[in-house]
């Protein structure tokens, strides 16, 4: 569970940096729409990540280095 809220708080962070950074850019702020496809994207690179770092660090738990 401590892992799931990180990982959710990390997702909700990202995203409300990325959705300030388009509100204070000139032009129109996002609309809904467009907040949900930032909070996807944010949702999706925090994961990948996540899962990265699980394999390098699985790797390197199995033989004592990381993998090539």
């Amino acid at each position: 569970m401590k892992g799931s809220a990180g990982t959710l708080a990390i997702i909700l962070g990202l995203s409300l940096g990325v959705w300030t950074f388009f509100y204070l850019s000139p032009g129109a702020p996002l609309n809904a729409a467009e907040t949900s496809v930032v909070v996807g994207a944010c949702a999706g690179v925090v994961l990948l990540g996540r899962w990265i770092w699980g394999r390098f660090h699985k790797a390197r738990k199995d033989n004592g280095q990381a993998a090539p």
